[in-house]
């Protein structure tokens, strides 16, 4: 697989794990989901994002020109970053937090839990994706000029501060939960970046619509 397929198929895969985190996260605010099955649905997807996320990034560095390459390395390295945070917090989740909890609650769920303010892993959760934030924004030099992709990675990029603040600030999560749109946006934009880029052989073509 080349490089320019390898990105693509990772920005569909970020693209998918990031919508299915964001429908049971709204489903869980909504009321429409409880514990446990909210915080699985929540997680599993969550955990699965962040190496699809950096596969996207590695597939971004890998197609962009030599004198762009700063940016791109930059942004590669910020998601390793983020997705070693995340998925030590999806990870104990899942593991250890989830099944403490159905047996009643230890130390263990109190400690580890995430993600309400003020337990220690929420923070943890917030720098990570703060500095997937941060990978965005600066990835977009590396991006078509005046491009929507650029501007989706710009607006992405730009939610770092009210993620990391939240910390000191809950009311931020309002503004950081636009991170919902921002993020599914950029990827599905990256993904159609790396679509155009590619053979038309090289990526199966959409079935047309019946009629």
């Amino acid at each position: 697989m080349d490089a320019i397929r390898f990105g693509y198929w990772s920005a569909i895969a970020a693209f998918v794990f990031s919508v299915g985190y964001g429908i049971p996260q709204i489903l869980q605010v909504g009321g429409v989901l409880h514990f446990p099955l909210d915080e699985i649905l929540i997680f599993a997807p969550s955990l699965a994002l962040a190496p699809s996320f950096v596969l996207a990034m590695a597939g971004l560095h890998a197609t962009r020109a030599s004198s762009l390459g700063v940016w791109s390395l930059a942004a590669l390295a910020l998601s390793v970053m983020y997705a070693t945070l995340v998925s030590i917090v999806y990870s104990v989740q899942l593991a250890a937090v989830i099944p403490a909890k159905l047996a009643g609650g230890n130390a263990v769920s109190a400690l580890f839990g995430c993600c309400a303010m003020g337990n220690p892993l929420t923070a943890v959760d917030l720098l990570g994706y703060t500095l997937m934030s941060l990978a965005t924004l600066i990835a977009a030099p590396a991006l078509p000029a005046r491009s929507a992709l650029r501007r989706s990675f710009i607006a992405n990029g730009l939610l770092a501060p009210f993620l990391v603040l939240q910390t000191a600030w809950p009311g931020l999560i309002w503004i950081g939960a636009l991170w919902l749109l921002t993020f599914p946006l950029a990827m599905a934009l990256l993904a159609l970046d790396f679509r155009r880029m590619t053979p038309a052989s090289a990526i199966p073509p959409r079935r047309a619509a019946s009629t």
